[in-house]
């Protein structure tokens, strides 16, 4: 079986990387990341040559967003975008999942493997799963939901139940 495998990542250091890039745009304590914004106004101050595409459905097909970290390009597809503006927690999240991707995973921090039968790829070296712990972490910060009920977590932060439901399952992991 053919996989891409990235540099491991632990849930800690995405932690710790999404309070200090909270912190530094201001929004460290605000419980709803305005994801839109973020990405539209603030990402092209992080990085100068970012590039935001909003694709059409019949282009995108199946994907819901693509990134090219080396490039610098996110492409969302139109009606992914339109569900994130009007508020819905999945299509905020596969957004902030696409965030995750740009600033996790450079050409060099990716590679194809090809893994032996008995063998699976650790959580932590998917990008796929790490890029939705960022997702996760950047919509509803493990900080700030502490104590929270799932319904509060979705509600407050803007993420679906399933969202809110991981986020707080990974504190109760501790």
């Amino acid at each position: 079986m053919n996989c891409y495998k990235a540099d491991p990542v632990s849930r800690e250091n995405i932690r710790r990387f999404i309070r200090g890039l909270k912190r530094k745009v201001g929004l460290e304590y605000e419980l709803y990341f305005p994801i839109l914004p973020f990405v539209e106004n603030v990402l092209p101050l992080l990085i100068p040559d970012f590039q935001f595409e909003v694709v059409p459905e019949n282009e995108m097909g199946g994907k819901h967003g693509e990134t090219y970290p080396s490039k610098n390009i996110m492409r969302i597809r139109e009606d992914v975008y339109l569900r994130a503006a009007a508020g819905e927690g999945r299509d905020r999240l596969t957004i902030a999942h696409e965030v995750g991707h740009l600033f996790m995973h450079e050409d060099d921090s990716i590679a194809l493997c090809r893994l032996a039968p008995y063998e699976q790829l650790k959580p932590f070296e998917d990008p796929e799963w790490q890029a939705d712990a960022f997702g996760g972490e950047l919509l509803a910060s493990s900080y700030l939901i502490k104590g929270m009920t799932e319904f509060e977590v979705q509600e407050k932060c803007g993420v679906s139940s399933s969202a809110a439901h991981v986020q707080l399952n990974t504190l109760r992991r501790k």
